[in-house]
């Protein structure tokens, strides 16, 4: 039994984080560095910088975001399912145990391997900017805790608006979270009825609501969309303990730095070699 499917029936329905890793299996996509420098990074020193910043620094030399955004989608197309194998093996793993997926990837690799449909929680207030109330799934869900669909925390290649790849763009998911998170008499962290907070059709409500398995993403400081609504979901947990469901981070590498951020968290780190941690997938 591979670790992955050890954790999610240890955890009992937990949902998913997943990041780039999986897209690494078959090579599926350019890998990040060679994409920013496709983009027009070429003449940019990487040294000390992070993507976000790499990528705020190429938007301000080209000074066309959409256009920027549009290119990144089109390296991202999905390619054939006899490439997906992995993405395929994990949708059937998280089917089968009815687990959310929430992944910072923009692809559509993972409804390509499975011809997923694409369903909405609600019928109210679509924007092309944040569209977190859609999800790729088999089936109509009431709410986002209900059972296995995939969410993209950071946007899609299918609205390019919702794309989040700079400095900018991230700040503004924070500021939409922390409007329905901490802003008005009806946010997740007044503590009454959290089932009907602002964030309740998003996969915010997920966030807050589900034990977490953290898989195939490094958790860098460039992660800093990922790295602030951990300390949230934290905040959260030890204001209403009660509320508080368990996180565990899988990777194949232990870092002094990482370590240091997920223990201040109470999060769990499982390390693992490269080849069982990229098997586990298949499980």
């Amino acid at each position: 039994m591979g670790l992955l499917k050890e954790t999610i029936i240890e955890l009992n329905r937990p949902a998913i984080l997943l990041g780039n890793g999986i897209n690494l299996l078959e090579n599926t996509f350019i890998d990040w560095k060679a994409l920013l420098k496709k983009l027009g990074g070429n003449d940019i020193k990487f040294e000390g910088l992070t993507y976000n910043e790499i990528y705020n620094f190429i938007e301000l030399k080209k000074d066309d975001d959409r256009k920027l955004k549009n290119n990144v989608a089109l390296e991202l197309q999905s390619p054939k399912k006899s490439r997906l194998a992995p993405h395929s093996s994990f949708i059937e793993l998280m089917v089968q145990y009815d687990c959310p997926v929430l992944t910072t990837n923009f692809d559509l690799a993972l409804e390509t391997s499975k011809d997923l449909e694409s369903f909405r929680i609600t019928k109210k207030g679509f924007t092309r900017y944040y569209p977190w109330d859609i999800y790729s799934g088999i089936s109509q869900l009431k709410t986002p805790i209900d059972g296995f669909g995939i969410w993209h925390i950071h946007g899609m290649t299918k609205y390019l608006d919702s794309i989040r790849l700079g400095l900018t763009d991230y700040m503004g998911s924070v500021e939409r979270s922390r409007k329905w998170i901490h802003r008005g008499p009806d946010s997740l962290f007044r503590g009454k009825d959290q089932l009907y907070w602002p964030g309740k059709d998003s996969w915010l409500h997920i966030w807050f609501n589900m034990p977490l398995i953290i898989v195939g993403i490094k958790l860098e400081t460039q992660e800093i969309f990922i790295r602030w609504l951990l300390i949230e979901r934290e905040r959260y947990f030890r204001k209403f303990e009660v509320r508080r469901r368990k996180t565990v981070f899988l990777s194949t590498r232990n870092d002094t730095r990482i370590n240091n951020f997920l223990e201040n968290l109470n999060i769990k780190h499982i390390t693992t070699s490269s080849i069982d941690h990229y098997a586990l997938l298949y499980s």
